[in-house]
């Protein structure tokens, strides 16, 4: 199936890379970087907001010094973003999850936060996060088919 472009589209080219190895996605970085640089500088330009995606890490590290759970976060306009939350099997329902994301919330907090969201399947942490205090605010029906993905978010206490 061929597209037919506008006249003014002409001098313009487009390239698709599908990164299903190491080399394909090191092709697509310097693209990536790019579309990335323009996205902040729409953003700067829109709100004023110059500090764009401050990240947060927290490891737990096992006596061997071997990664087995951690928490990963963006800071940006006021807000953290849970992107990832793992904790290994062996040492979960011991409260290493909880601490994580009470640890991420009170970095958060001094970084001048006062909401955190994130997302998760109905196949993984929901109940948990609501525990702590999380409302869902959206829900994505048949993602990935058979189930949900929940958009979820929390008022932090500010001290």
């Amino acid at each position: 199936m061929s597209l037919a472009f506008p006249p003014h589209m002409d001098s313009y080219t487009f390239s698709m890379h599908m990164c299903q190895d190491k080399q394909d996605a090191a092709a697509a970085q310097s693209g990536l970087s790019v579309i990335y640089s323009g996205l902040g500088n729409n953003i700067v330009e829109k709100t004023g907001i110059a500090e764009l995606g401050r990240p947060i890490y927290i490891f737990v590290r096992n006596s061997q010094k071997e990664i087995v759970g951690g928490v990963v976060g963006q800071v940006f306009g006021g807000w953290l973003y849970v992107s990832l939350l793992w904790v290994d099997k062996s040492i979960r329902g011991r409260g290493y999850g909880t601490r994580l994301m009470h640890m991420a919330e009170e970095k958060a907090t001094s970084m001048g936060c006062t909401d955190v969201h994130l997302d998760t399947y109905s196949f993984e942490a929901k109940p948990f996060y609501e525990r702590l205090g999380y409302e869902v605010f959206a829900t994505l029906e048949d993602y990935p088919r058979g189930h949900r993905k929940y958009f979820l978010k929390k008022r932090l206490a500010l001290s």
